[in-house]
């Protein structure tokens, strides 16, 4: 797995937008975030684009994210919102992965399938905050984001504690982090999560109880998913006490039929609370424990 460079206090981060179209408000508010946290943000007009549902044409989405990927000065990348859409740039931008640099691209749900794309290509990249939610983070998740956007102290930054135990035991694994209806499209395509010998964070909103239990169905019906080292559940939106005991029950069963350690209450979601996590790191679930921990700098 190839690493980014480290990033510092002044870096530049470039700003795309592979998926869907964003609230302006909200988008400033987050590259104001960016600004407070000591970056330099670059936004370009391609971003404000708009076409449907879709944060501008395919091809012109594809072809940001290449020359992103490619290398235009900046330090990082990060996803200006969520929504729909990177799946199908996909193909177009993998024909160009032997020039990709290895960078630091933040982003989270839908930016899971580019997450994706970037682990099959050898490349580490970062679960977290897209522009948009930067402004929703509370504290803690505001100053983990901060710190691993600047490349500081990396043990603590990608320490995860508190975890909740559903089945026991320790494991080490690569870190695969994504939104479970992502990683659920993806599956059955090219671009499918590795599960063999992952420990696999997920997270999801805005989804009913049967949806999440069948994307769990989905995801221990995979032919590697015997081979899984860990689980790592974040917030799934469960908005009631009935939906989340629906939801709680569908993760026990899962847990009762992989041969790993799955917890409960990873700090990763939709809502204010959203730690980085850096995908193609190398890490270890203690399960009994409560805690996950990065076994290794993810920046080079």
């Amino acid at each position: 797995m190839r690493k980014p460079r480290r990033p510092s206090p002044g870096a530049v981060v470039r700003v795309v937008a592979p998926c869907s179209p964003f609230d302006l408000a909200r988008f400033a508010a987050g590259v104001e975030v960016l600004a407070g946290l000591g970056l330099v943000p670059s936004v370009t007009e391609r971003v404000y684009q708009a076409d449907g549902f879709l944060a501008g044409p395919d091809a012109l989405r594809a072809a940001e994210l290449v020359e992103a990927l490619c290398g235009d000065g900046a330090d990082l990348l990060i996803a200006a919102r969520g929504g729909y859409g990177s799946m199908r740039v996909l193909d177009e931008v993998f024909r160009h992965a032997s020039a990709f640099e290895p960078r630091a691209l933040f982003g989270f749900s839908d930016v899971t399938a580019v997450h994706l794309l970037l682990l099959r290509a050898g490349l580490a990249s970062f679960h977290g905050p897209n522009v948009t939610t930067l402004p929703q983070l509370d504290a803690a998740s505001l100053a983990r984001t901060g710190a691993a956007l600047t490349g500081r102290d990396a043990e603590a930054t990608f320490t995860y504690a508190g975890l909740t135990p559903v089945r026991g035991g320790r494991a080490e694994g690569t870190l695969v982090a994504g939104n479970l209806s992502m990683l659920s499209a993806m599956w059955g395509t090219r671009w499918a999560a590795p599960l063999a010998g992952a420990i696999l964070v997920v997270e999801d909103a805005g989804e009913a109880p049967y949806r999440i239990d069948r994307m769990l169905t989905q995801l221990r019906m995979q032919a590697e998913a015997h081979r899984l080292a860990g689980v790592a559940f974040g917030d799934l939106g469960a908005t009631s006490e009935e939906d989340a005991s629906a939801v709680r029950r569908s993760i026990d069963l899962l847990a009762s039929l992989l041969p790993c350690p799955v917890v409960t209450g990873f700090p990763a979601g939709h809502g204010a609370t959203n730690f980085p996590v850096p995908c193609g790191a190398r890490a270890s679930l203690d399960a009994d424990a409560g805690l996950l921990r990065v076994l290794e700098d993810p920046f080079a």
